[in-house]
């Protein structure tokens, strides 16, 4: 059966008399367009029917009105098919909207017409589980991975060699091969179609299949060489090799001509059983050449079975730019449909900088609210301003309802972040992770370490856990590794022991243990996806992950991507990778993952969405960011293989086709939106001026449209120049009646640095420091050279000799030194191998140290006591005259004696510092007088600690990185302290003045030098910098 469109020649008009409304301050004017056409009178005609609607405010009226007129006509429930997927709610309520009386329908086609995307139809195809095995994405990524893998120079000369570029590789081979497949499909489809005819009967099945494939071969050859011919370049050779060899039945681009050709076959059938059901073809979006082809061969075909009416846009009257028109007559007709233009309720706003943007698109979004209009769209032309506008609208609460359709990657949600947190810890070196990585995964909100697979505990117990290891870590300093994490807790539970304190969780043990083993499972695993998606399986459930998931949003979708993992019974489950590998397409799985974002009821609603998910959808206002002429229009650059000459000989996607259809979504925007705002930046990243988009300006030529700046509350006050920070006491803060000697030299060094850290008690959040932490090093020096001396003088008693033979001694020495060194740096290097430099940087200097110890030795000195604590009371008077007493205490590193004179003693104090330094120390001893403090504590006579009573008569630094340039024997090590009975005077008159002053609540001024400010938490307090 054939069918004719009869469409009327007759102009249209207005009625006599009638004009359109007129534009008011309060509601705008729809400007009423005429339509292309009616809808056409369908009678028997070979081909489609053509028509055609202009893409204005009415463009969904006249689509709905249109269908219904098909379904009048035919008696049949019409077929609704949208080239695109955007704008099928919009057409479905414009049916409900406009849909006649019952009286005027035939009462079988009371239902809403069948309206679907084009995609749709085609999964939908009849019979389609005949068709051959759909490959995921996933399954067809390794499989053109595994052939990467196979040739190394692949990588090499597409500059991937990364496991993320192979990946990358992977997906672009993948996308230009499907790029070929549609190529080569219209060729296909004639010769599919040729196959059918000679059989009309004969149905979908395995031997036709078989037949198709045949017929892909060898269309693969014919058009192998003559594409060779044409590209000549060596990566467009590798990917017609790819393609060669991966092309196959199951590609997208020759299933969906299975499932046209199935479609055809059931219309055929439905046709020799007297139903003829219409086909309406809906061309939202401008087509490539090789889709228009495939498509208008499959309208003309169906055509021969049931009516189909091929519904296109009339850009004519609407578009206001020449690229949207098209044709001789464009640029002419493009001027007059601006001058047409009423830009009332259009405005172009610029503002200066990213932020200004932002709050600007916030402020227009929120005065449209005011004004009564509930659904609003935000056009993210630049997706950072509009990402922004988002986050500050939230503070609108439930009332507005958002919704972004931009595609928000699944890896930005909280939930990605909780697993890549796990892929970070179990791609750790064999040592450990890093407490920076560690901590991150245990913070993530989705752990539940009290169920029965992780911890085992009582509900409730493990509160503060986490907090609890992170005070730890964080305190001893514990950079990497499980090791290292096991130490800090146990020195934790070791210094309980010696103060009587809390000891740490037990938990915290059984917790690293069971992260420890998952780490390993992961090092010793080798295979597959498989096995690596097995295991992942397990690790979210032991973990209680998976259930936590369960009830996020975002976490669900999560796991439903996770799940594409598991290919079942592929083949391609068995390709090889290194975890490296695996994890890195893992996260490419994530990235290429959108979040979709629910919503509830509200008040209103805001839609972010890009400019082509604007055609024919209703909105009450339109707020579009981004409208400078760098960003508008846009264009995605040629895939990997392709330029854009190339890609116009494939006939897909081209710049200029991008650039069109650009102009014709604007266009369209303009003409059916009531109320549109233009936002653009008008000063650039450098500071250089930017314009808004060139077709703005050319619109500005023809119109009176001027841009606009719309205001923002701004706050006035008056600028105060910043003084010097004084810190002023007050009343309810209690005054010291203790300090050590780095309290003192931080009074010494800032009043006001004291007052915040002493008194106030104010420290800077400590962090975790991703270099190796040098004070660690100087902490494991103490403690090993602590041990050596006890072990020396323990020998001694045992080994009489050892005091008398010297080179006996020197050997004792260096070996017990270098073994102590080993042992008490073992456990740092296990769990962090940078630690093994210093180590062999001390080791160098142990000959140099047991000469300067024997040096010391034959001047008569030997080991007493080291890590003591001494201390004593110092009197003063405060202002009202009273006398009190200030504890001053701290631990002294080494305190040696004379071997004639056990009552003589020497105070020693270890840095993990090169002699130049420990030199400059004695330059400034008054602000730093940690000897002069541990000597005035040894001289007391009524303290009840060790050193109690001696007459400390000599006070030194000893360099533990002294410079070997001039040989170990001449290595100077030690700094004395001249005058050491004068300067301890000088300074029991300094501390009691300076106690005095504390006392006295006298202002505390920030005077210190920038070299004590470099490195001072306290200067986030004082503002030093600001005055």
């Amino acid at each position: 059966m054939q069918y004719n469109a009869y469409i009327s020649n007759k102009p249209h008009f207005l009625p006599e008399n009638q004009n359109l409304p007129q534009i008011n301050s309060k509601e705008p004017k729809l400007t009423q367009a005429l339509m292309s056409a009616p809808f056409p009178q369908i009678t028997p005609q070979d081909g489609p029917i053509a028509w055609a609607i202009t893409p204005d405010a009415s463009a969904l009226e006249q689509l709905a009105k249109g269908i219904w007129d098909c379904a009048k006509q035919t008696g049949q429930r019409p077929l609704v098919v949208l080239s695109t997927a955007g704008p099928l709610m919009g057409v479905r309520s414009a049916l409900e909207k406009y849909r006649p009386p019952l009286g005027e329908l035939n009462p079988k086609n009371a239902f809403l017409p069948q309206v679907m995307s084009f995609n749709d139809w085609l999964e939908a195809a009849p019979g389609a589980w005949r068709f051959p095995k759909k490959q995921t994405d996933l399954e067809r990524w390794l499989g053109v991975f595994a052939a990467i893998q196979k040739e190394k120079d692949l990588r090499v000369w597409f500059k991937a060699e990364s496991e993320a570029g192979a990946w990358g590789l992977a997906q672009a081979i993948i996308e230009a091969c499907n790029t070929l497949s549609e190529a080569l499909s219209p060729r296909l489809q004639k010769q599919i179609h040729a196959l059918m005819e000679q059989g009309a009967q004969f149905a979908i099945g395995e031997a036709w299949i078989d037949q198709v494939k045949e017929l892909l071969e060898l269309s693969i050859y014919q058009v192998y060489p003559e594409l060779s011919r044409k590209v000549v370049d060596r990566e467009a050779k590798v990917l017609l090799a790819f393609w060669r060899f991966i092309a196959s039945a199951s590609d997208p681009a020759f299933r969906k001509q299975f499932a046209m050709f199935a479609h055809l076959d059931a219309a055929a059938q439905a046709h020799r059983a007297g139903e003829l059901r219409p086909l309406i073809w809906v061309e939202t979006a401008d087509p490539t050449p090789i889709d228009q082809e495939i498509v208008s061969s499959l309208l003309r075909q169906y055509a021969h079975y049931a009516p189909v009416v091929e519904v296109k846009m009339n850009w004519e009257t609407v578009g206001l730019w020449a690229e949207a028109i098209g044709g001789e007559i464009a640029w002419a007709q493009a001027i007059a449909n601006d001058k047409k233009a009423d830009p009332t309720n259009w405005r172009l706003i610029a503002a200066k900088r990213f932020e200004e943007l932002a709050w600007v698109a916030a402020k227009a979004i929120e005065q449209h609210l005011i004004a009564g209009r509930k659904n609003i769209a935000l056009v993210a032309q630049d997706r950072l301003v509009a990402r922004r506008t988002r986050a500050l609208l939230s503070r609108f609460g439930p009332v507005l309802n958002i919704r972004d359709e931009t595609g928000w990657k699944l890896s930005t949600t909280r939930a990605a972040a909780a697993l890549i947190s796990w892929l970070e810890l179990i791609k750790s070196p064999k040592d450990g992770p890093t407490t920076k990585v560690l901590l991150e995964f245990l913070n993530n909100p989705f752990l539940d370490l009290e169920n029965e697979h992780f911890l085992n505990r009582e509900k409730g117990s493990c509160v503060g856990l986490i907090a609890e290891l992170e005070d730890i870590l964080i305190a001893s300093k514990a950079g990497s590794g499980w090791k290292t994490f096991h130490l800090a807790i146990e020195g934790v539970g070791a210094n309980a022991l010696k103060t009587s304190s809390a000891p740490p969780n037990p938990a915290l043990f059984q917790l690293i243990q069971f992260l420890r083993q998952r780490h390993y499972e992961w090092l010793a695993i080798k295979g597959d996806c498989k096995k690596a998606y097995e295991l992942l399986q397990k690790n979210l459930a032991a973990t209680g992950m998976a259930i936590g998931l369960e009830f996020d949003a975002a976490g669900k979708q999560l796991l439903e991507v996770l799940e594409s993992l598991d290919l079942g019974e592929s083949e391609q489950q068995a390709v090889p990778m290194r975890l490296a590998e695996w994890l890195s397409l893992l996260r490419t799985i994530l990235e290429n993952a959108s979040y979709q974002e629910g919503g509830g009821e509200a008040q209103a609603s805001l839609s972010v969405l890009p400019l082509s998910s604007t055609r024919l959808r209703d909105f009450d206002a339109v707020v579009m960011v981004g409208c400078d002429e760098q960003q508008l229009p846009a264009y995605s650059e040629p895939p990997l293989f392709f330029s854009d000459a190339l890609n116009t000989l494939l006939k897909t996607s081209t710049i200029q086709s991008q650039f069109v259809q650009q102009a014709r979504d604007l266009s369209g925007l303009l003409a059916s939106c009531s109320y549109v705002d233009l936002l653009w930046q008008s000063t650039s990243k450098n500071g250089e001026p930017l314009r808004p988009a060139a077709w703005i300006q050319r619109l500005q030529s023809q119109i009176q449209w001027e841009a606009m700046s719309l205001p923002l509350p701004r706050h006035e006050f008056a600028v105060k120049p910043m003084a010097m920070s004084v810190a002023h006491f007050e009343e309810d803060v209690p005054l010291p009646l203790s300090m050590s000697p780095s309290a003192y030299k931080a009074l010494r060094d800032c009043p006001y640095r004291y007052y915040v850290r002493s008194l106030l008690g104010l420290r800077k959040a400590k962090g975790l420091d991703e270099g190796f932490d040098a004070s660690l090093a100087g902490q494991t020096l103490h403690a090993l050279l602590q041990r050596f001396y006890q072990a020396l003088k323990t020998q001694e008693h045992t080994m009489p000799t050892l005091t008398r033979d010297i080179e006996l001694r020197r050997a004792w020495m260096q070996e017990h030194l270098l073994m102590y060194s080993e042992q008490e740096f073992a456990g740092l290097i296990e769990g962090d191998a940078r630690v093994m430099g210093t180590l062999r940087d001390w080791q160098k200097q142990i000959p140099s140290f047991i000469d300067w110890q024997l040096q010391r030795e034959a001047q008569g000195w030997e080991f007493l006591v080291g890590e003591a604590k001494v201390g004593f009371d110092l009197p003063f008077k405060t202002p009202g005259g009273d006398l009190k007493h200030l504890r001053i205490e701290g631990y002294a590193d080494r305190y040696d004696v004379q071997s004639e004179n056990k009552k003589l003693a020497s105070v020693i104090d270890y840095k993990n510092q090169s002699f130049g330094k420990v030199k400059k120390r004695a330059e400034h001893l008054l602000d730093d007088p940690q000897l002069l403090i541990y000597a005035s504590a040894a001289n007391q006579r009524h303290e009840d600690h060790r050193m109690a009573g001696h007459e400390v008569v000599n006070a030194e630094w000893v360099s533990l990185k002294a410079s070997l340039s001039k040989g170990d024997e001449n290595a100077v090590r030690a700094q004395v302290v001249e005058d050491l009975s004068e300067q301890m005077a000088r300074f029991n008159a300094q501390i009691t003045e300076d106690v005095e002053a504390l006392w006295a609540k006298k202002p505390m001024a920030a005077f210190a030098p920038d070299g004590v400010c470099q490195f001072c938490e306290a200067r986030g307090v004082c503002r030093k910098g600001g005055w």
